[in-house]
């Protein structure tokens, strides 16, 4: 074989390499800040640009843990903070959450769901109920199937959370018996699949995560997106039967390895539709 084979074999063999090492060691470092308007059909006059800072998929515990990016997180200014589950890499590390999730400040405050992660592993070290409640004791509220009204100016706006649709724990009947018909309404859910579960029209915005925007993408979009149903995409924000969904793209992951996908938290801009 000539020279010229074996030189580009050579620098292939480093290009790989080379994108190998970006894509392990500085990919899941770089944070990303995203900032974006968003429509809401129903939003009351008083919530016009009302700001949501969305985060998701901390996976604390992880070796690709967002912990970090959590903290350059809590420097932005919000009205509100979610995070749209797997807090932790598994229940053994509840004790990080709570007080990471506490140096978080905004004046309608932090409210949560809980993913899949946020289950495992059943029974030992108090499970997802002691991280619920060290998350309570930091002034954070779970919303497990459950609603509270946020309020501004006299005006309503419900925030409603299910438990993590993946596995099978979310009740969107449940969640939503609280809220009145016609009311405008948030649904935090960890995994878009929720939008199978959901009537068309029950919320004007959906906000989730999950699928860590497929954390390995191709210019054409994911390789792999870990959802039941096919979506036009799992990250950023996209239309699913006419309701708009925020799909983040998190900020950790179990794996630590990601391309074209970096980790993000977003400030969302409520605007009327």
């Amino acid at each position: 074989m000539s020279s010229s084979f074996w030189r580009a074999l050579a620098l292939t063999y480093l290009a790989g390499a080379a994108l190998a090492a970006y894509s392990i060691f500085q990919a899941p470092r770089s944070l990303r800040i995203r900032r974006r308007s968003v429509p809401m059909a129903r939003l009351p006059r008083a919530f016009h640009d009302y700001r949501i800072l969305h985060i998701s998929d901390i996976h604390l515990g992880a070796l690709a843990s967002g912990a970090e990016h959590v903290l350059a997180a809590a420097a932005l200014s919000a009205d509100l903070i979610v995070v749209t589950g797997d807090l932790v890499e598994d229940t053994r590390y509840a004790d990080l959450a709570a007080p990471l999730l506490g140096l978080l400040r905004a004046p309608d405050g932090v409210k949560c769901v809980l993913g899949n992660h946020d289950h495992v592993p059943r029974g030992l070290h108090g499970g997802t109920r002691r991280l619920v409640e060290l998350l309570a004791g930091h002034g954070i509220q779970t919303l497990t199937n459950d609603t509270l009204p946020l309020q501004r100016d006299g005006d309503r706006l419900w925030l409603v959370g299910v438990d993590d649709p993946y596995s099978n724990r979310s009740d969107p009947g449940k969640a939503f018996a609280g809220v009145p018909a016609g009311a405008p309404a948030i649904l935090l859910a960890h995994s878009p699949d929720v939008m199978s579960q959901l009537p068309c029209g029950r919320a004007d915005l959906v906000l989730t995560g999950h699928c860590h925007g497929g954390q390995v993408r191709t210019p054409w979009g994911p390789i792999f997106t870990r959802t039941r149903r096919k979506f036009p995409d799992v990250l950023g924000l996209q239309w699913v039967d006419g309701t708009p969904v925020h799909m983040s793209a998190g900020v950790g992951s179990t794996i630590p390895l990601r391309f074209l996908c970096p980790p993000e938290v977003t400030v969302l801009h409520l605007m009327a539709a």
